[in-house]
């Protein structure tokens, strides 16, 4: 029982390490850029300076990386898009959607009479067709 003769009154507080749980967060920017400090080996905000945790910064680099990787990934999906249309094939697949089912049957334009679309065997190349369009205008608009 002599132990508890040797105990102290009071408890000697040593105040070297303490937690502060009420502090919020030093850096409250939303669109953060970093600054790295390789001599303190140290992170600060570029907008406010302030320190910023090592893990929150790769944290959100990571999450940006993702972020952008899924905008490189809908672009080139835009572009293969963009590479892969054919306007010309508009007018075809407009045809093909009005004559699906042979409901209807298109009318030259000329003499207005219906055909079959599987009646055009010949092809003509596209500069004598316009100077051929270009006259049948002329001539028959008078």
């Amino acid at each position: 029982m002599d132990s508890f003769e040797e105990l102290p009154d009071k408890i000697v507080s040593l105040d070297q390490v303490r937690i502060n749980r009420g502090i919020e967060k030093i850096c409250k920017c939303d669109k953060r850029t970093f600054v790295i400090d390789p001599a303190n080996r140290r992170i600060n905000c570029n907008s406010c300076g302030a320190v910023v945790d090592p893990y929150d910064a790769m944290y959100e680099l990571a999450a940006k990386g993702e972020r952008m990787k899924e905008s490189v990934e809908r672009l080139l999906e835009q572009r293969k898009q963009i590479a892969n249309y054919k306007p010309w094939l508009k007018v075809i697949k407009n045809l093909e959607k009005q004559y699906r089912g042979r409901k209807m049957i298109p009318n030259c334009p000329r003499c207005h009479e219906p055909f079959y679309l599987e009646e055009i065997v010949h092809w003509t190349g596209k500069p004598y067709a316009d100077a051929r369009i270009k006259k049948y205008k002329t001539t028959n608009s008078d």
